[in-house]
């Protein structure tokens, strides 16, 4: 099972050198063989890198130049520095899901950085009382911290509220070499973890709050990994490598690694990766009892940190594999069309050599054409702007057109000064009400109704009308004048 997920997931060594250069190594398993194919290096600090962590396709580097250099591992390239420190950079790590970055200097700060847009969400700038913080270590839930400064202090943060829990003193116990702590770590299932110091480690228990176990060896201590919940592997300074079983307390296993010290350890599933501040790499298979080599490589530099990380795709093969394949298909097209041409070109020279005056002709014609057709183009432009502009002058003509007649309408109304009031009232019943012509007959007509009280506008001739209807309008006209007497009496 695991040789199968290993030939799926390569995984990729990250080493950073005191000579400021960040080396990558890609590990391959062909057939049980392992081979060990460095894959990028990058010269991005001016100054030694003292720490590098990696999550995802997240990849951050810090060192003695204050600043942090972020990389996308998908793209292969640098996206960006973070320069919010004032000193040397300890430490760096990412939480578990990869959403922040907290990095701790020299100059007695903590920060912690918003992954994906690298915004600086919180500042801690006093976290040891403004004294150095040397390390710094997130529990597997990424709910908890631990840090270590040179105020001999080892602390402990609630990340959920961002504050400091509470604070212990190791000065009582470790003395001097308190102030000098550079390695915690948590177990993977965040029940314990361990602080290591000159030639001591001691393992913390979460549920009893104080030392469960201690372990002494005869050189200094200067890595250590977590291989599971009850086994240590560690890194001494004469270039040993030991296994030590937390249960039991006793040492499994113990093998010359490196011929130096054994500068960084880590580890991804079976397999153990070391490096010695020579400059060696080693990949090795183990288990509880036993460390056996498969491959080693030198990168040529002092090595200060270490890290391992899953290989993500690499979008930049696969995007430079598509602009060659989209490359050669316009090649060959191009090729095509230019074979063609050289065609056509060897049947013109051969009509030519023929007939050497109908080139002449031809050239000249087609100068003349276009010619032609530039005039003809303009001579079109013009009859379409000639067309909209006496489009323009008809719709004003138009309008002119509706509005004089009215005009001339009110002036005749001004001329008409008729002499009696009667002449005025029928002029203006003619120009105004469409009511028809009265006929003219010889019997004599009942005169009409007074027009001062009730005006009463015929529609037809008395002859027209019968006389009932005529009768009942009069004394309509009688009904109306007795009310309104009435209203003058009352």
């Amino acid at each position: 099972m695991h040789s199968d997920a290993r030939l799926l997931n390569p995984f990729e060594i990250i080493v950073g050198t005191y000579e400021q250069y960040l080396l990558g190594y890609k590990v391959h398993n062909v057939i049980n063989e392992y081979k060990i194919e460095k894959s990028f290096a990058t010269h991005s600090h001016v100054a030694s890198i003292r720490a590098v962590a990696s999550s995802k396709y997240y990849l951050a580097s810090a060192g003695a130049d204050e600043a942090v250099c972020l990389y996308d591992m998908r793209y292969r390239r640098e996206s960006g520095k973070l320069i919010h420190h004032k000193d040397t950079i300890n430490c760096i790590a990412f939480t578990p899901e990869g959403s922040h970055l907290f990095t701790c200097s020299d100059d007695g700060s903590i920060t912690a950085i918003h992954c994906g847009n690298w915004q600086l969400e919180r500042v801690w700038p006093t976290a040891h009382k403004g004294s150095a913080v040397n390390t710094l270590a997130i529990h597997p839930t990424g709910k908890l911290a631990l840090s270590t400064g040179k105020d001999g202090v080892l602390r402990t943060w609630n990340l959920i509220k961002g504050r400091p829990a509470y604070a212990t003193n190791l000065v009582p116990k470790l003395k001097s070499s308190a102030k000098w702590i550079t390695i915690i770590k948590w177990s993977p299932n965040g029940e314990k973890y361990l602080i290591a110091v000159n030639a001591s480690i001691y393992i913390y228990s979460v549920e009893l709050a104080g030392i469960d176990k201690e372990f002494t060896f005869d050189s200094k201590v200067i890595c250590v990994e977590f291989l599971n919940d009850d086994l240590i592997a560690v890194g001494f300074e004469n270039g040993d490598i030991k296994f030590c079983d937390l249960r039991t307390s006793l040492h499994t296993m113990n093998t010359k690694a490196h011929g130096v010290r054994v500068k960084c350890i880590a580890h991804m599933n079976d397999l153990l990766v070391s490096a010695s501040s020579s400059g060696e790499i080693k990949l090795w298979r183990y288990n509880k009892h036993s460390l056996n080599m498969l491959q080693t490589v030198n990168c040529g530099a002092r090595i200060t940190c270490l890290s391992v990380a899953q290989a993500c795709k690499d979008l930049v093969q696969k995007e430079e594999d598509k602009s060659v394949e989209e490359k050669e298909v316009k090649t060959e097209r191009f090729r095509l069309k230019q074979e063609v041409i050289i065609e056509n070109e060897e049947d013109l020279e051969v009509a030519n050599i023929r007939n050497p005056k109908e080139k002449k002709h031809k050239k000249k014609r087609t100068v003349e054409d276009a010619e032609d057709n530039v005039q003809h183009s303009k001579k079109k432009i013009l009859k379409v702007k000639e067309a909209v502009v006496s489009k323009k002058r008809d719709r004003s003509s138009q309008m002119e057109d509706v509005g004089k007649p009215k005009k001339k309408k009110l002036l005749k109304t001004k001329e008409i000064n008729p002499s009696n009031k009667k002449r005025k009232e029928n002029s203006a019943s003619q120009i105004t009400s469409p009511v028809k012509k009265i006929k003219k007959s010889n019997k004599i007509e009942e005169p009409p109704f007074p027009r001062k009280k009730h005006k009463v506008k015929l529609s037809m001739t008395d002859e027209d009308a019968p006389p009932r209807k005529l009768k009942k309008k009069a004394n309509a006209g009688k009904r109306v004048v007795l009310k309104k007497k009435k209203k003058i009496i009352g």
